[in-house]
Formats: structure tokens, C-alpha cells, sequence
């Protein structure tokens, strides 16, 4: 068993080690919280964050890291790179910010607020900023885009962009996963996910699901509830069927057998085999 300051002392050579390979050698409170949580199983992820944090202050010097602990380190490093920033590209960023409304995280962000006032001010930039070359990392967060169909990570997969042309060619309304944090009660409501949803199968088959309201099963529901939206999906994965035996794929219906009535789960999918071109003899 190690002591509280050897537990620190590891945790915080494993924060150095991350800023150096993952983070352009700089070190921010985000990325103490990420290298501590995935360690939170361990021993040295009990540490005191504190000691963490005094250690980390220490190795940086000797590694020749920067460290950006507090709102105070975090502004002015902030203010280093609106500063090699022209005009025209802070007020982009100042407008983007305002166009992205509440959902976007940089609109509750004091520090980057305060921050961007100054740079676009008529007071003279200190001496401190002269010569300083900015930290290469982003320092704030960004909204995070939309999934339309299909997580972001699947987005680009042929299959998916094939599948997600036929429902659009045949009106069927696909799935958004907003990028921003909702609460539960916003989720599962007509504010939440709606259509169609693809997740990748076996090989090149493609599982489509149907979401109402956020869901995309009836767990939960009151046999009421159940019932009337046990219809809609039932009738919805018949045009998603429907659109893709247009286009030519393959189709399977996957139904449950525990129920009185018809209760469709999903609908597996898999595209056209390309025809072999014919060769002169």
C-alpha cells in the first residue's frame, strides 16, 4: 500500500505522460480529470487531485511542459491565441458563439468570454503577449455536430452512406442525435431522437431501428403507451422495408415472439451485390 503522496507522485508522471503523447506537451485541469477517471479503479487514481496537481506543477518544470490549471492560466493562454488571431477571425468566433445559442458550451464560458471583450476592445495588448508563441491545443469546448442516422464514428462508412441515400430518396425521416447534452425528460419527448437509426451488423448487413420519442423499444411504457407506439414503429419499419426492397437490397424482419400482437424490433438490410462485368470473348 502505498502513502497519499506516492499515489500523487504516480498519478501525476501518468498526466505528464498523456500531455506529452496525447496533448501537445501541455497540461490542462480537463486533462487531469480524463487521465484520473480512466485510472479511478487503481490505486493511484485515489489520489488527493490537490497533491495531483503539485506534483504535476513540478515534473512540468523539469519536462519543459505547459501547465494550465487555473481560470487565471487558462485566460491569458486564452488571450495568447486570440492575440495571433486577426480581427476578422475573433469576431467569427464571437459570432459563432452568439449563433450558437444555449446549446453551445462556449456560451457559459466566462473565461473565454472575457477573454474575446478584451482582444476586441480599444485597450492596448500588455507586453506580456509580445513574442509569445500560443499553445497549439484548443482551450474551449465546441458544440458537438449532430449525428443524422447513424453515430458520427459510422458516418462514413459506404454501407451507411448508401443506406442513408435510399431512405432520404424515399422520404423517410432519419434519426438526430443532438451533439449537446439533454436532459431525460427533453429526450424522451417529441424534442427527442425520431426515424430511422442505422447501426452496423455482420459483414455488410445493416440493422435499422426506429425511435419515437427517444426510445427505440417500449420498455417502461404503460401497456396503453405500448400499444399505440408499437403501431407506428410496426408501420414506419414497413416503409423503411419498403424503400429498401425498392432500391434492390435484401431485407429480414426481426419481430418478437412474446407479444399478442405484431411487434416489430427492427429490419437487417444489406445492399445489392454488384454485378460482375461482362468481358469480351
Amino acid at each position: 500500500m502505498s502513502t497519499p503522496m506516492e499515489r500523487a507522485e504516480q498519478m501525476a508522471r501518468l498526466v505528464i505522460a498523456a500531455a506529452q503523447q496525447d496533448n501537445d506537451c501541455v497540461v490542462t485541469s480537463g486533462l487531469v480529470d480524463d487521465v484520473m477517471n480512466l485510472h479511478s479503479e487503481k490505486e493511484q487514481g485515489k489520489a488527493s487531485k490537490a497533491y495531483v496537481r503539485r506534483f504535476v506543477r513540478k515534473l512540468a518544470v523539469l519536462e519543459g511542459l505547459r501547465v494550465i490549471l487555473t481560470n487565471d492560466e487558462r485566460y491569458w493562454a486564452i488571450r495568447e491565441q486570440l492575440h495571433h488571431m486577426s480581427g476578422d477571425e475573433v469576431h467569427a468566433l464571437r459570432d459563432s458563439i452568439a449563433n450558437g445559442g444555449d446549446n453551445d458550451p462556449r456560451a457559459d464560458d466566462g473565461v473565454l468570454s472575457d477573454a474575446i471583450h478584451v482582444r476586441l476592445s480599444s485597450r492596448l495588448s500588455p507586453r506580456r503577449l509580445d513574442g509569445v508563441e500560443p499553445v497549439s491545443i484548443r482551450l474551449w469546448d465546441e458544440a458537438e455536430p449532430d449525428s443524422m442516422g447513424s453515430l458520427l464514428e459510422h458516418a462514413e462508412r459506404p454501407g451507411v452512406v448508401e443506406a442513408l441515400e435510399v431512405l432520404r430518396a424515399a422520404k423517410v425521416p432519419v434519426t438526430r442525435f443532438p451533439g449537446r447534452v439533454m436532459l431525460h425528460r427533453e429526450w424522451h419527448s417529441a424534442q427527442g431522437p425520431q426515424g430511422a437509426f442505422l447501426w452496423p451488423g455482420a459483414g455488410q448487413t445493416l440493422e435499422v431501428s426506429w425511435f419515437i420519442n427517444g426510445a427505440q423499444d417500449e420498455y417502461g411504457m404503460q401497456s396503453r403507451d405500448a400499444l399505440m407506439v408499437r403501431a407506428a414503429r410496426n408501420t414506419a419499419l414497413d416503409d423503411v422495408a419498403d424503400a429498401f426492397r425498392g432500391a434492390g437490397w435484401t431485407v429480414w424482419w426481426v419481430e418478437s415472439r412474446s407479444t399478442a400482437t405484431r411487434r416489430a424490433l427492427r429490419v437487417d438490410v444489406t445492399p445489392p451485390v454488384a454485378s460482375e462485368p461482362q468481358t469480351e470473348s
